[in-house]
């Protein structure tokens, strides 16, 4: 069974440029080597995660893992649900941070495609992740 979780959370230490991208390239190698594809945003000490794969595997990384670690805090999960088909699996090898101005733009283009798709399923990704960075 496929299954998504989308959360936010806020960092629970200010973290410069060079440790969000080690941090996002841990998740990054972790999350593929699982089969896990999503997408990792960072803006202004915030974070919002969406990521997708076997329900097994995404409540255990969750529940186990992401509830648990000290890095961030005050976790509010946005949606968790039972899904029909992973998304994010073509968009840039699978599982993506995003924290230059740039990738902002590749983002919300891949996330209006998957809109038209199938609106129903990424409706409330698309309108969390597009208020995320548009505070930019």
């Amino acid at each position: 069974m496929l299954y998504s979780i989308c959360y936010v959370s806020t960092s629970s230490q200010d973290l410069n440029s060079s440790e969000l991208k080690q941090l996002f390239e841990f998740c990054a190698i972790k999350n593929i080597t699982k089969n896990i594809s999503g997408i990792l945003l960072h803006n202004s000490g915030n974070f919002l995660q969406y990521f997708e794969g076997d329900e097994v595997k995404i409540k255990e990384l969750y529940y186990s893992k992401i509830k648990k670690d000290n890095r961030h805090k005050n976790i509010i999960t946005v949606f968790e649900k039972k899904i029909d088909n992973l998304y994010f699996t073509g968009y840039k090898a699978g599982f993506t941070s995003v924290i230059e101005e740039n990738q902002t733009a590749s983002l919300r283009s891949y996330l209006n495609l998957l809109n038209y798709l199938d609106s129903t399923e990424m409706e409330a990704l698309s309108k969390t992740v597009n208020s995320f960075i548009s505070a930019r």
